[in-house]
């Protein structure tokens, strides 16, 4: 076996510091701020259109969200290709891991409020890039014992988490769906600012299942000693779910790249970044977008040169995000499945052979089918480790020891 050194929380850390630079230090050094800036002053983007700001009717809200969505329509729109093909995969992405999020949440041994109450964290990725808040909110889950504590769900909780699951993956859809079905650029950016608002929506899908159980479980199931492991079933169940679900997307957009002739819907256009891009206008037709009845429309001079520059700079920061997210899915998923939380990182330790086999299956299968969908068959396998070394009424071993410490 190849000596490999563990994978640590400090990995998480040392990525969320990669994401941050990676994103906003490239975005303003090659001009892309400077451009959404420009756009945002304007009021339109440079191929004329114009661009929404009254969204909630409260000032410092909807100068955010205008912000935002600045950069969620030039990516979302059907403008390009290959820009939206990787946006869609991004957003579905982080839409898993939201999942992934709210499931720890609602573990009975959560004592720390920011794990607890994930929405306010899922709020800053969506607004200030997923590469730079992930790895740390990621990191913040390697360091609580709260499955050392207690890992299971309240059982009316662990079902809403399962019937949440799938509107819960499918709230990007609020931002691809407006302009395939050809709304006008006033509601897609109406549609941009709920989706910014997804977290809370993702509560109260849960929040309705709940209330819809109450005749039977009460607001809070409470745990039953003779079958403390109840909940087991729809918590695998919901990430094998989340699983199946990031799969057909990830699999559904490279075939759709695999199977173009379309140069921008190429593996190379859709995942490697190529900073170069931003100031090289296509001089050639090339295919852009699809037309109402499906067939490719060939532009040559639609789009202004500021225009393509403005979403080839998006694209570079959707590249670049996308690969740090992975990343950390894959790093964050290989340490939960072999760590029960809050130990400390050896400096220097090599995994051992299971470790060892373990990560190659999430690297090679992150490659298959994405990284949220092998995150989340681990996070399903590792729903048995968990809870091996429970006492008889369904509380971890540790707790004898009275943990006080996240």
């Amino acid at each position: 076996m190849a000596i490999v050194e563990r994978t640590t929380p400090t990995q998480l850390l040392a990525l969320g510091g990669l994401g941050a630079a990676l994103l906003w230090v490239v975005a303003f050094l090659n001009g892309t701020l400077d451009n959404m800036n420009a756009a945002i002053a304007k009021g339109e983007f440079p191929d004329g259109r114009l661009l929404r700001s009254t969204f909630t009717g409260f000032g410092p809200i909807d100068g955010r969200i205008e912000y935002l969505v600045a950069f969620y329509e030039v990516l979302s729109n059907n403008t390009t290709l290959g820009p939206r093909l990787l946006f869609v995969n991004i957003n579905f992405l982080i839409a898993a891991t939201n999942i992934w999020v709210f499931v720890e949440s609602r573990r009975r041994g959560v004592r720390n409020m920011a794990l607890r109450h994930p929405v306010p964290f899922m709020l800053l990725w969506l607004g200030l890039g997923a590469a730079f808040i992930q790895p740390l909110y990621f990191w913040l889950h390697t360091r609580t014992k709260a499955v050392v504590r207690d890992p299971t769900v309240p059982h009316n909780e662990a079902i809403a988490l399962f019937f949440a699951a799938l509107p819960a993956f499918l709230l990007p859809l609020f931002l691809f769906v407006p302009p395939w079905l050809g709304m006008s650029t006033y509601s897609h950016h109406g549609y941009i600012g709920a989706f910014l608002g997804s977290p809370f929506l993702i509560v109260v899908a849960c929040l309705s299942v709940v209330g819809l159980l109450i005749p039977w479980y009460g607001v809070v199931a409470k745990k039953d000693a003779k079958r403390p492991h109840v909940d087991k079933p729809w918590i695998v169940a919901t990430f094998v779910l989340t699983g199946v679900l990031s799969a057909a997307v990830h699999l559904g957009c490279v075939y759709a790249s695999l199977t173009s002739s379309n140069p921008d819907m190429s593996l190379a256009r859709v995942f490697l970044p190529s900073p170069s891009k931003m100031h090289s206008f296509p001089s050639d037709p090339v295919t852009l977008g699809l037309a109402p009845d499906g067939t490719n429309t060939t532009l040559v001079s639609h789009l202004p040169a500021a225009y393509h520059t403005l979403y080839e700079g998006y694209h570079l920061f959707t590249q670049l995000d996308y690969a740090v997210v992975s990343a950390a899915c894959v790093v964050f998923a290989h340490w939960m499945l072999h760590n029960r939380g809050g130990e400390k990182a050896v400096r220097g330790a090599t995994m051992s052979s299971t470790e060892f086999r373990d990560m190659v299956l999430l690297v090679l299968v992150s490659l298959v089918i994405g990284p949220a969908a092998a995150g989340s068959f681990a996070f399903a396998a590792r729903e048995k480790k968990i809870r091996e070394t429970m006492l008889p009424n369904g509380v971890g071993n540790a707790h004898k020891r009275a943990v006080k410490t996240e």
